[in-house]
């Protein structure tokens, strides 16, 4: 495309030749102009019409346009997209006969948005960085809106992809080599070139954070970990324009302090969300989480991620819930308080980066206002987290920004900075003096209309206002003629005229210079504010931190209190023992009582449990059930059991269902084995195995020796323990011989009259059916098929086949011969009618009535 020469198109091209990867909204007036592929890109994204600048011409240029008011609904739009926005805004006021000036004043990507569109207010939105190297894997992520900057360095490429997965980034800056064409273990993470660094990479840092050396942040220069913050930090700058002040510090991210949840756990055990539908309603996250405030909403998702690893942490968090339980005054008191606070942790990233408005401010005043009476309710407090967070929350820490919000700013300010009260009156002595002369010309314009009533005598003179002609004095056309010399026409109506006067024109010009400078004067004074503000933005984090915390506890013993949960006991042994144990996400959903069972798991005669049962009988629940109680206590919270005692887990793997990933080419069984063999490489004493089936995706001989072997093993080298629900009910033998494997059975009723009743109770023992003609039956398949079915079932339960249909092993095709047909025998050998689903049962029955 041929680049037009005018100015104001060679203005723009200059801009987007230095945004190549963003789509720059360009200023013109009071709309944003995309132009050529931007408009062309952007265009049915933002379902906006194009058009087109020397339009039917050689340089036709493709162009859109949003107006400026509404652009943050469209930089949305596009943000989600995941594409990155440019604003291109007027930087000088325009002049006759000369171009105004215009730059970049920020770029907004999904990593760094502060768009309340896009953001969620109980999630994080993280913006990291990625840094490989021969022997070690740094990795930086920043929180822009709330200032959170960590920093880590693990050793293997698979590390870094389970923790990249679970803060799930928006956006990972990398080498561009690596952006370009990943490594297919890390192909799925949203990966994006790295800027190049203006310094190296500890000056960056030290000049950033005013510090001598990166030692205060427990860092060192040679680490790749300090790369990787140095990309992260120019990243932010280059995109904010600002000085991030809300970036006081970098943590260490102290992941083998906390249990080590990998992305098939999480989506397996549904913590955030369904697999079905992928909607959190139906999530445990969704059970647990009754928090008041957003940075709660922030913080229990961050525990929910990082369950503890140390005894005395958890000890400590439980023993604060269990002061809130038997302190009813607490839930009485805190709850309606949390319901006022505003995101003062969100409020702060917005004063880091010169985003603060009035009611921002505002909200913040409003919040720390409360804090006393909170701070009182825990003037008892016995337990070490509440006394800690006391502390955090004395007014001494706060008192001098409430002060200093107090006497500057309004008692109710606007949201936006234009539309003034934004001050408090008595603060500025000039900007009182100019408000008296714009708020009180109502009592000038009365006097003065009156005084021209009795000069002219024209009772009905009125004196208005409108935008287009300002200030005029109206009077009917009748009395048109007795107006004095002095006024001149301004506007002939149908019915009135409409004059002004020198005086009224002098009154005008004054108060509208008022206004003006009012508003130049407010939106200085506010700026002014905003810096003050600044050196206080630790202690707005400090405070976030501590209400955040409260609103997670008091969630806790809220959930105890209301769904009957209990303390658990945590200990560093290897031992889990749950009575009557319940699994929170069904519990809450059955309007029915939960089936309460316990679960033992020990290195000592139960390391290994196999599970039989029939389908639908509540296998995977109970499974499932056993990890979230686990997880559970170890976030600090009470647990769905009468009572529990959890020997602390470093991790839990869950290898749940059948599923394929085509899109990487691999099949259901290849993914089963993928996940398996991740678990025995990483699986640890100290762990806990969820395997529900295993070795579905292949032939019944197959799965049965894949199974056996991987118990065995589980047996022989390591005190894993692991609950193993199957199908394959020749591994029952293996609870039977193996000293520390057990057999445990969902119980079913069996009667005549109403056929299969599921008890979903777990006892001791094996069980060798599983009822799949009985569950299909329940699924209500038709009479003939459910008949058909069990005659077949039988005939392979006993062994046997129609003489016809019998053919010699040897003859069968192997997996590298051409076989001409496949005999119905081929068939049944070859098929476990255990382990169908009814669907799967039908669709078997089909295949066989079409060889007959």
């Amino acid at each position: 495309m041929k680049k037009e020469t005018t100015p104001l198109l060679e203005q723009y091209w200059k801009i987007k030749n230095q945004h190549k990867d963003a789509i720059v909204f360009f200023r013109l007036g009071d709309f944003y102009e995309m132009f050529g592929e931007d408009a062309t890109e952007a265009a049915p994204i933002l379902d906006l019409a194009l058009t087109a600048r020397f339009k039917n011409t050689p340089n036709e240029i493709p162009m859109a346009g949003i107006p400026h008011h509404a652009a943050e609904n469209y930089i949305a739009g596009l943000t989600k997209a995941g594409k990155k926005v440019a604003i291109a805004d007027q930087t000088s006021p325009a002049g006759q006969g000369k171009i105004v000036d215009r730059a970049v004043v920020r770029i907004i990507t999904p990593g760094t948005t502060f768009s309340d569109n896009i953001l969620q207010g109980n999630s994080n939105n993280y913006c990291a960085s990625f840094a490989p190297t021969k022997d070690a894997f740094g990795i930086a992520f920043c929180d822009i809106t709330t200032g959170d900057f960590f920093v880590t360095t693990v050793p293997t490429q698979s590390t870094a992809h389970t923790l990249l997965k679970r803060l799930d980034p928006a956006e990972i800056l990398t080498h561009e080599e690596i952006a370009q064409a990943p490594p297919q273990e890390i192909a799925d993470l949203p990966l994006i070139n790295a800027p190049m660094l203006t310094l190296d990479a500890e000056s960056l840092l030290t000049d950033h954070f005013n510090i001598h050396s990166l030692d205060s942040f427990g860092m060192d220069p040679e680490n790749p970990h300090t790369i990787a913050a140095a990309r992260l930090l120019q990243y932010l700058k280059d995109t904010q324009k600002t000085e991030l002040s809300h970036l006081t510090h970098i943590q260490q991210y102290q992941w083998q302090s906390s249990m080590l949840l990998d992305e098939t756990t999480i989506r397996n055990l549904e913590l955030f969300y369904t697999q079905r539908t992928h909607a959190i309603k139906g999530s445990l996250l969704d059970v647990i989480d009754t928090t008041q405030t957003p940075m709660g909403g922030r913080l229990i998702r961050q525990w929910l991620l990082h369950p503890l690893l140390d005894e005395k942490e958890i000890e400590g968090r439980l023993n604060a819930v269990e002061e809130c339980v038997n302190t009813p005054l607490f839930k009485q008191t805190l709850e309606p308080l949390l319901k006022k606070i505003s995101d003062i942790e969100r409020i702060a990233g917005k004063i880091g980066t010169a985003r603060v408005t009035p009611r921002d401010l505002y909200h913040h005043r409003e919040t720390l206002a409360i804090l006393p009476e909170i701070s009182k309710t825990f003037s008892s407090a016995k337990s070490t987290n509440f006394k800690s967070i006391k502390q955090s929350l004395q007014k001494k820490e706060w008192e001098e920004l409430e002060t200093l919000l107090t006497k500057e700013l309004s008692e109710d300010p606007p949201v936006m900075i234009d539309s003034g009260n934004v001050m408090k009156d008595g603060f500025h002595k000039e900007l009182d003096e100019l408000r008296k002369i714009a708020t009180g010309g109502k009592e000038w314009l009365a006097q003065y209309q009156e005084e021209q009533r009795k000069e002219t005598g024209i009772e009905k003179l009125k004196i208005k206002f409108n935008r287009v002609f300002g200030y005029f004095i109206e009077v009917t056309k009748s009395k048109a003629e007795d107006v004095p010399e002095t006024y001149e026409r301004r506007q002939t109506l149908v019915n009135a005229e409409r004059f002004i006067t020198p005086k009224l024109k002098e009154y005008e010009e004054k108060v509208l210079t008022a206004e003006e400078t009012i508003l130049s004067i407010e939106k200085n004074l506010f700026e002014e504010l905003t810096q003050k503000c600044i050196p206080h933005l630790p202690t707005i984090k400090k405070i976030a931190n501590a209400i955040s915390e409260i609103d997670v506890l008091l969630s806790f013993a809220k959930n105890a209190i209301e769904l009957q949960y209990n303390k658990p006991t945590i200990t560093k042994d290897s031992e889990i023992n749950i009575t009557h144990g319940r699994h929170p996400v069904i519990e809450k959903s059955l309007k029915t009582p939960y089936v309460p069972n316990n679960t033992n798991l020990n290195s000592q005669d139960h390391q290994i449990i196999i599970l039989t049962g029939p389908n639908m009988s509540g296998k995977s629940s109970y499974l499932r059930q056993t990890a979230l109680i686990v997880l559970m206590a170890q976030i600090g919270s009470f647990v769905p059991a009468h009572k529990a005692t959890i020997g602390v887990v470093d991790r839990i793997f869950t290898r749940v269902g059948a599923t394929d990933d085509l899109s990487r080419g691999q099949s259901t069984f290849m993914v089963e084995m993928q996940e398996a063999a991740h678990i025995l490489h990483n699986a640890t004493d100290s762990s806990l195995i969820i395997f529900d089936e295993l070795g579905r995706g292949t032939s019944t001989y197959d799965g049965v020796a894949i199974a056996w072997a991987i118990l065995s093993h589980l047996h022989e080298h390591s005190r894993t323990k692991t609950l193993f629900a199957t199908h394959y009910h020749e591994l029952i033998e293996l609870g039977e011989t193996l000293d520390r494997c057990q057999n445990y059975r969902v119980m079913v009723k069996e009667n005549e009259k109403e056929g299969v009743i599921f008890l979903h109770t777990v006892e001791p023992g094996g069980i060798d059916r599983s009822y799949g003609v009985e569950v299909a039956k329940l699924a209500g398949m038709p009479a003939p098929i459910i008949d058909s079915a069990k005659e077949k079932l039988g005939t392979l339960e006993n062994g046997s086949a129609p003489p016809k249909q019998i053919e010699d092993e040897s003859n069968q095709p192997t997996l590298f011969s051409t076989c001409q047909h496949e005999g119905l025998v081929t068939k049944i050998q070859t098929t476990d009618p255990n382990s169908m689903t009814p669907i799967q049962a039908l669709q078997f029955l089909e295949e066989l009535k079409k060889h007959t």
